[in-house]
């Protein structure tokens, strides 16, 4: 609704804008106009949240939302800067709550408080996102068989991919372990791809790594 309505609002400001520079177009073909800028707008944000591979481009599109508390949180957490994350998830409002659960399962996980993140693993409404973080928490706690199981229901390949990186650099396969992460990434596109090549980065030099990504 918030996303409509602003939209909305972008179109009405075209409106007025070419009408103080006196431009006139027919009543139908205004409109057109007005709705392709709309719609190329919205296109462009998609496209970078979803769709590119320019992870760049979606770190300046973080940095300059950074005042928003969504991309303050997905910033801090790409840093394993924890103590901040949570401090931008309670900023979130009531249309950031799958957002809030997501992030606070990785801080607890990182803070290896399992019982707690699975509390709140368990509260995910994506079937997905809930069956991966469940996976990942099975893993961590050598629960073999659980985490074949709801790794099977993830289905997605990039989660899939993450999910067996993680599982190999448990076992000490570094090698492997890098390889499934490669297809993690090179499988994931928008602001997911940007997470997890900057979440690798400094995963890399975390003196307390207890996870891959």
């Amino acid at each position: 609704m918030k996303n409509l309505l602003f939209w909305a609002l972008v179109g009405a400001s075209i409106g007025v804008f070419l009408n103080v520079l006196n431009v006139q177009f027919p009543k139908p073909i205004g409109i057109g106009i007005i709705s392709l800028i709309v719609i190329g707008i919205g296109c462009y944000h998609m496209y970078i949240l979803f769709w590119t591979k320019n992870v760049n481009l979606v770190e300046g599109y973080v940095k300059k939302r950074i005042k928003h508390p969504y991309y303050a949180l997905t910033k801090a957490l790409v840093h394993k800067q924890f103590e901040r994350a949570e401090q931008y998830a309670e900023q979130l409002e009531k249309g950031y709550a799958e957002a809030k659960k997501l992030a606070l399962v990785h801080i607890y996980i990182e803070q290896g408080e399992l019982e707690e993140a699975e509390h709140v693993a368990n509260d995910i409404q994506n079937e997905k996102a809930r069956y991966y973080n469940q996976a990942l928490i099975a893993l961590l706690r050598g629960q073999e068989d659980r985490f074949e199981n709801l790794k099977q229901k993830v289905k997605k390949h990039t989660f899939c991919y993450v999910l067996e990186a993680e599982r190999e650099f448990r076992n000490g396969d570094q090698k492997e372990a890098e390889r499934y992460g490669k297809l993690a990434i090179s499988t994931s596109r928008g602001l997911q791809r940007y997470v997890l090549v900057r979440s690798l980065e400094n995963q890399q030099n975390h003196p307390n790594r207890r996870t891959f990504f």
